[in-house]
């Protein structure tokens, strides 16, 4: 179904009366968030009213922090991530609006999650989207979210009208990223995994049994990263 966001004409009304003395790089105002905010598109408020349920990770505001790809930052912003435009959000005051462009973010902190933006392998495709870090790394495991809307029919009613409902979907896929490499789509499988991890695949298959890992478990597939990256530490 086509997204039914729509992006408004750029607005700098609300930019004006934010205070960029919270948004900081110490000891200057970081340029880099200012540029994103002057060339981002504003949101329309009620953009999802008729689609029941919301494509958020969190759908409140969190203060947070962006780390930029040129290791400065930018802190105490009000973010949030929309799963089903893949797009980082920023409240200024009412004005929500996308930061944009994304490439120049390293990662961001907020709702005591991070995320980073990052290009990825699905099947014989390559694409660029946002990402939970679940393990930290050179090797890292990491969560993908998206939200489709769906349409259900309902009972035909006496009162005329559309007969349906729209509802957001989200999906929750795994992916595997060794440094700075695009990250690869895993099932949560034994097969799957060593498959991406196959420099160390005996010593996996050990600790795996040794410690009943079952890789159906997010907490399980969390440890083995962190064990993985024990391994190529010591190379």
């Amino acid at each position: 179904m086509k997204k039914i966001f729509i992006f408004s004409i750029l607005l700098f009304a609300g930019i004006g009366s934010f205070s960029f003395g919270q948004i900081y790089s110490t000891p200057n105002t970081n340029p880099q968030i200012i540029n994103m905010i002057h060339r981002s598109l504003v949101i329309e408020k009620d953009a999802y009213i008729k689609v029941e349920g919301d494509p958020f990770v969190d759908k409140d505001f969190e203060k947070g922090t962006i780390i930029f790809k040129d290791s400065t930052r930018a802190s105490d912003i009000p973010l949030r991530l929309d799963t089903y435009t893949d797009n980082l959000q920023l409240k200024i005051n009412d004005t929500i609006k996308v930061l944009s462009p994304p490439d120049i973010i390293d990662h961001a902190n907020f709702g005591h999650r991070e995320f980073i933006y990052s290009r990825f392998k699905e099947g014989a495709f390559y694409k660029n989207g946002y990402f939970e870090v679940l393990a930290q790394g050179n090797c890292k495991l990491l969560l993908r979210r998206e939200s489709v809307i769906r349409r259900e029919q309902l009972p035909a009613s006496n009162f005329g009208g559309g007969n349906y409902r729209d509802y957001f979907r989200t999906t929750n896929t795994y992916f595997i990223k060794k440094d700075d490499n695009p990250a690869v789509k895993i099932s949560r499988s034994k097969k799957s995994i060593l498959a991406v991890l196959g420099d160390h695949k005996s010593d996996l298959e050990k600790y795996i049994r040794d410690n009943h890992l079952k890789l159906s478990k997010e907490d399980a597939l969390i440890d083995l990263i962190y064990y993985y990256n024990s391994l190529i530490a010591k190379h």
